[in-house]
């Protein structure tokens, strides 16, 4: 549906490159290609937005081995323990889940190289829409898509350079403090929210003005982390200008993580196909070896949680019902078996981080299996980035830390009444809310982001002991300080 809009224009604007063999095949947008219509500009955008969905290691907003497993696995609702030996792969997970990263892990600078590419590519696409003079409405769009990633990067490392041309190389570019980068990127969406696009529907997989405040929202809801000064009322504020752009909870929770994000609920998500634009992993990754068979698929048997993490939801949540566990599997009405020949049944009890047993930890199916044929191991769900259960939830906090209970309690029944829960009772705590992020937005991106600025990043858990505060933010990488003598490590790397 609308979403192919984006796929399909992404693929017209590659098409003269891959046309002919001994052609260029250009990896950020072309800085002498003059874009003077609107399918023109939309092509520009949609090669940058294509770039939150990659395929390639370290690439990507929702990919693997990138931003997504750096935000997710260093967290206590996912974790991929070694079986036998399968996941070793050199120790990189047991490192991000116990928290004893280092520079030289190897997720980190490819990361760093996207995000910056990615800026690099919003620079020049700016250059170009400025020189021709285009809507100021696509110029916006480029500016919030880029303060985007700044985003990222200040969020995961800190301090780090700010480049807003292309003429200068990352390489001279010194750091900015965190809360240089924090007052650039809240300039750049004051002055370019009220210039986007209002659409839904015409708009799916970009920012429009909804998507520019939810992004606005979780600046300021995590400004005490970035800059040492709370803005909770700012960040309330943000949060009503969203829902004043008539959004609202879409009735049915499962549906917001199928083909197509509903959106009357969802801001922003990333189109994926799993012909055109793959790659959504998250089933094929959770998923037994059997129980991907039932499906039509080669699944991975790696990512899953530990009984801990599903001790946080009532047996009456519907949410709950997204992790499998303790009873035999059916796919289809028929039993999956073991290769033994007993039923799967996966145990929520990990023994061992360093060697689980097959069918240890409970997996997760919230991206269930949409439509066949799935190629590559590609689902075709759509990744959600910002939605409105998420804007009432932020809003709930800072209503909580402003000393509106009662308000804050109103906004967190409204997720709790969708999950088939009763209203809330008793004394409202910061706690509750962790946990109630927890069980609405798991394995969607923010566990680490929340966990950090509730002060509980760094408590032990499972198989992870009490980590130092100088692990909520990511060391640079080795190769990254080789290249530019401008920059300085996070301390205590």
């Amino acid at each position: 549906m609308n979403k192919y809009i984006l796929f399909f224009s992404l693929f017209l604007f590659l098409l003269p490159a891959c046309s002919d063999l001994d052609e260029n095949v250009y990896d950020q947008i072309e800085a002498d290609r003059f874009y003077t219509n609107d399918e023109q500009i939309t092509n520009a955008l949609a090669k940058i937005y294509a770039q939150l969905r990659s395929e390639a290691n370290h690439q990507g907003y929702a990919g693997e081995k990138g931003w997504y497993d750096l935000n997710e696995v260093t967290t206590d609702e996912l974790m991929i323990p070694a079986r036998g030996a399968s996941w070793q792969d050199g120790g990189v997970w047991m490192q991000l889940y116990k928290h004893n990263w280092t520079p030289s892990h190897n997720f980190l600078g490819g990361t760093w190289e996207w995000l910056y590419q990615s800026i690099i590519d919003c620079n020049t696409a700016l250059e170009v829409f400025q020189s021709n003079q285009s809507s100021p409405q696509y110029i916006a769009e480029a500016r919030v898509l880029r303060s985007f990633f700044y985003y990222l990067l200040l969020d995961g490392w800190g301090n780090v350079p700010i480049i807003t041309n292309r003429a200068t190389p990352l390489s001279e570019i010194a750091q900015s403090p965190r809360s240089n980068v924090f007052g650039f990127i809240e300039q750049e969406l004051q002055e370019s929210i009220p210039l986007l696009g209002e659409a839904k529907e015409n708009l799916y997989g970009r920012f429009n003005k909804a998507a520019g405040y939810a992004l606005l929202a979780k600046l300021y809801l995590n400004a005490e982390v970035y800059t040492g000064t709370p803005r909770w009322t700012d960040a309330m504020e943000a949060c009503n200008s969203v829902e004043d752009q008539g959004y609202a909870l879409h009735d049915d929770y499962f549906e917001l993580f199928g083909d197509e994000c509903p959106t009357g609920e969802v801001m922003l998500a990333i189109p994926i196909d799993q012909i055109l634009a793959p790659k959504m992993i998250y089933e094929f990754r959770t998923l037994a070896y059997e129980h991907g068979q039932a499906y039509g698929v080669s699944s991975w048997n790696g990512a899953c949680v530990h009984k801990n993490f599903l001790l946080k939801y009532d047996d009456k949540d519907l949410r709950k019902t997204q992790w499998i566990y303790g009873e035999p599997i059916e796919v289809n009405g028929v039993v999956v078996k073991k290769g033994n020949g007993e039923d799967l049944i996966y145990n929520p009890e990990i023994a061992s981080l360093k060697n689980a047993g097959t069918y240890e930890g409970a997996r997760n199916l919230k991206f269930g299996f949409q439509r066949a044929p799935y190629n590559g191991n590609s689902g075709g769900n759509d990744f959600p980035i910002f939605r409105f259960g998420d804007v009432l939830l932020m809003r709930s906090e800072c209503q909580l830390r402003l000393g509106n209970e009662s308000m804050a309690v109103a906004d967190l029944n409204l997720v709790r009444k969708r999950a088939g829960l009763t209203p809330f009772s008793g004394t409202l705590t910061l706690t509750e809310i962790l946990d109630e992020r927890g069980r609405e937005l798991c394995w969607e991106g923010w566990r680490r982001q929340d966990l950090i600025r509730l002060g509980r990043f760094g408590e032990s858990h499972d198989f992870m002991s009490a980590s130092d505060s100088h692990f909520e933010l990511f060391p640079i990488a080795e190769t990254t300080l080789a290249n530019n003598p401008n920059l300085t490590q996070n301390k205590g790397y």
